[in-house]
């Protein structure tokens, strides 16, 4: 997207060099590609909210670093145990953009890559042998990456109202208590989906 958007506009385009911030906040829909143990596929859809600065050296492209909170919550209950996982997820990110400047709207693609720390809260409950009850935290950082779509509606010449799509991938290595009331370290997969509304100001 970003290889089609940035040709359509750059004939017409001028120098921006305009800054901005926007503040988001939607949910947060966990990725449920794996039946691991070490997945969100059973979490339920989340929050998130983001801050974000931005620098536009064109009117066709940008640059923008932003950080936020995101999280999930996940229940999973068999003939031996009840366990209630909480993921919670604080990514710095940085992401290049192309944009498509139309006359009451800007359309925008662009990909990214970031840190991402996470936590997650662990409580297990086990039905058979006597055995107590688990509750602890785990937490961990790793690379990610992201790809993103959105769009802004010009309100005003200072202010945006946009919306936005954005995909991305982290795995940080977590230890917790499974099923079996066995103690493993293995790499979480804490991405997922979110879908944003926001407002951005330019200066």
């Amino acid at each position: 997207m970003s290889c089609v958007l940035i040709p359509l506009s750059v004939s017409a385009a001028a120098a921006a060099d305009t800054g901005y911030f926007s503040v988001k906040g939607g949910l947060f829909l966990p990725n449920g590609g794996s039946s691991s143990e070490s997945s969100l596929k059973n979490f339920d859809t989340g929050y998130n909210t983001e801050l974000a600065i931005g620098y536009r050296p064109e009117s066709y492209a940008a640059i923008e670093l932003g950080t936020g909170l995101y999280s999930s919550s996940g229940t999973v209950t068999d003939a031996d145990s009840t366990s209630r996982k909480r993921v919670y997820g604080i990514p710095i990110t940085a992401t290049a953009k192309g944009i498509l400047d139309l006359e009451k709207f800007e359309l925008s693609a662009g990909a990214g890559v970031g840190y991402y720390f996470a936590v997650v809260d662990n409580k297990v409950d086990f039905f058979n042998g006597g055995l107590p009850s688990v509750d602890e935290s785990s937490h961990g950082g790793a690379l990610g990456y992201h790809l993103v779509l959105g769009g802004d509606y010009k309100v005003s010449e200072r202010f945006r109202l946009g919306a936005d799509f954005k995909w991305f991938v982290a795995k940080p290595e977590l230890e917790l208590t499974n099923a079996q009331n066995v103690k493993t370290r293995t790499k979480w997969d804490v991405g997922g989906s979110v879908m944003n509304l926001g407002l951005k100001y330019l200066y």
